[in-house]
């Protein structure tokens, strides 16, 4: 496992409240389709439903509840992107979720990264995270 990151997403109509989120893959945000939280998790029970606003988009996509969501490992709530990540992608499935990608073949961000379209993955991160967090 590689470095945790830890990013806040905003919730949808709530002024100053968000969710923060534990990543080893902030490269990827711009393909988020959902967040989730394990379903036994009393933190997070009152958000499932809600929305959160997909920081480096302003895409809203929504809070979910799944078993896969380990309750301990980071802050409980992760970040879904089926499109780069086999254990997403099965929850996406299940959840029938959008697939979004966003690193070409070639590690270059694709057009749906936005305006990280054409840039390095490993570049992105350094962009945006610190003012993420």
């Amino acid at each position: 496992m590689g470095h945790l990151w830890y990013i806040n997403y905003p919730l949808v109509g709530e002024k100053d409240k968000y969710l923060q989120i534990a990543t080893t893959r902030p490269e990827t945000i711009p393909g988020d389709t959902a967040v989730a939280v394990n379903p036994k998790d009393e933190r997070y029970g009152a958000l499932v439903g809600k929305k959160v606003l997909l920081p480096t988009t302003n895409r809203e996509i929504p809070i979910i509840a799944d078993d896969y969501v380990d309750l301990v490992f980071g802050t409980g709530a992760v970040k879904i992107t089926p499109a780069h990540d086999p254990n997403d992608y099965e929850m996406g499935i299940r959840q029938h979720l959008e697939n979004i990608t966003v690193i070409g073949l070639d590690g270059k961000m694709t057009k749906e990264a936005g305006k990280y379209a054409g840039q390095d993955r490993y570049e992105v991160p350094q962009e945006y995270c610190g003012r993420l967090g």
